[in-house]
């Protein structure tokens, strides 16, 4: 019998595959692949059912999307977590944004353990306020009600953002009968303790929340550096006032951009981000061609 369902965990070519609120242990032969992309969680799949609640994955169904920190596919809202420990990595949220807005998933920018400090709120509403929805929570009290309004019937939503922000413990107060492990700062470091080492889909009052892998690192090589303009609204809002059409808002004269950042009318931090990228970006170009 084949059937149709949601590949809700991959550990090591072994999927769990949900199918009308059932769950199979699939694998899929070696040459089966999406566009020659590897399977991830959030594919939707057709799948041949054998004895004992196993199967075999017959064929990926085509994708909306697929977001390349976390990796995950089909991603309706991707909640981006902040928190005053560890400190924000803003270039890395930038990096976040890019990825949902290239594939058309609603960033959410959560700011996670207000209980403890209002700094990381203050800093991200003036770096992102004009760019995504900004949430403030508090995983620690059970303060979460303002994620719930992003959570739809039939959605995917998915955490991303460092270790230690708080991603599961945002799951677990969504979800109080999940339980994950959750983790802390390193004294040593003071950095994230990776916790979650597998993506993983949970059912949510009709939708999928994934808990995913804490990540430091983002890379936009799938972008050419004159496109990343167009993934940073703050800027096309006024990149109509600049003398070129095709300015990257870098070396130009009479750029509407820098002008906007000289006036304050865009966050200088946020722009000095976007040179640097623009800049990794025109460096990855070189050595590749």
């Amino acid at each position: 019998m084949t059937k149709s369902g949601i590949v809700v965990k991959s550990v090591g070519g072994v999927f769990t595959v949900e199918s009308d609120g059932r769950k199979y242990v699939c694998f899929a032969p070696k040459k089966l692949r999406y566009n020659d992309l590897d399977i991830v969680v959030g594919d939707r799949v057709a799948f041949n059912i054998l004895e004992r609640g196993k199967g075999v994955i017959a064929e990926v169904l085509p994708r909306r999307n697929k977001l390349t920190r976390p990796e995950i596919a089909n991603v309706d809202v991707c909640f981006i977590v902040l928190a005053s420990e560890p400190q924000p990595d803003l270039y890395l949220c930038d990096k976040v944004l890019v990825n949902c807005f290239q594939e058309k998933i609603l960033p959410v920018i959560v700011v996670n353990k207000i209980d403890l400090s209002c700094n990381a709120a203050q800093t991200v509403t003036e770096n992102y306020s004009e760019i995504a929805d900004i949430v403030r929570v508090s995983a620690l009290n059970g303060d979460v009600n303002e994620l719930k309004p992003y959570l739809a019937d039939g959605k995917i939503a998915c955490f991303a953002g460092q270790s230690a922000v708080g991603k599961t413990s945002l799951l677990n107060a969504l979800l109080p009968d999940t339980h994950a492990e959750t983790g802390g700062i390193s004294a040593k470091s003071g950095r994230g303790v990776h916790t979650t080492r597998h993506s993983s889909l949970h059912r949510a009052e009709g939708c999928y929340l994934a808990d995913t892998c804490g990540f430091s690192l983002c890379e936009l090589d799938n972008i050419r550096s004159d496109e990343l303009r167009l993934y940073w609204d703050d800027f096309v809002t006024v990149a109509h006032g600049c003398k070129y059409p095709s300015c990257t808002h870098t070396a130009e004269p009479d750029c509407a951009v820098k002008a906007a950042v000289q006036s304050g009318k865009i966050n200088a931090s946020r722009y000095a981000r976007y040179t640097e990228e623009y800049n990794e970006l025109k460096e990855y170009e070189k050595r590749r061609y």
